[in-house]
């Protein structure tokens, strides 16, 4: 039984991204002989929902198969920032503008990003300052928390390319 690969970054959200992180920079696991493989079978757990041991018992013509399957997590997106997109059930305009920003999110812009290492972590609260939920037409009021809880759906192909320009 075979959980659901991603096939492109489309199907990558920011809580998989944060775990793909995670599992990048964990360094017990250089520490191990097949470090890479190791990281590989993290990855594959991770998407399907399937235990690592499961994965290890695996033949390697079948591993292989599915570890080439996800190689394009790689590489980082590199889409174009977009002013629109969807998530959450909401429709969500992008403000480019850092100038309309209350001094309350410029100080917390500054405080997320300022350690570079956390970045990612934190994409779902830096996108939180600068997008706008709407339904059906209007504004919809949300405190930069709540914001940010619903973006942590967000597929990479948008957000990563949002924050990236922040």
């Amino acid at each position: 039984m075979k959980g659901k690969l991603p096939k492109s970054w489309d199907d990558v959200t920011l809580k998989h991204l944060i775990d793909i992180e995670n599992i990048r920079n964990d360094k017990s696991i250089d520490a191990e002989p097949y470090a890479d493989l190791t990281r590989n079978l993290l990855m594959l757990s991770l998407f399907t929902g399937i235990p690592y041991g499961f994965y290890e018992e695996m033949p390697m013509n079948e591993l292989k198969e599915d570890i080439k399957a996800i190689e394009f997590l790689k590489v980082l997106p590199s889409d174009k920032p977009r002013k629109k997109f969807k998530c959450g059930g909401y429709s969500w305009k992008v403000n480019f503008d850092t100038n309309e920003l209350s001094a309350t999110d410029f100080i917390e812009h500054y405080e997320l990003t300022k350690d570079s290492t956390k970045v990612i972590e934190n994409s779902n609260r830096i996108m939180a300052l600068y997008c706008q939920p709407y339904k059906y037409g209007f504004k919809k009021k949300l405190d930069n928390k709540e914001k940010a809880e619903i973006l942590k759906d967000i597929p990479i192909t948008v957000i990563y390319p949002l924050v990236v320009f922040f």
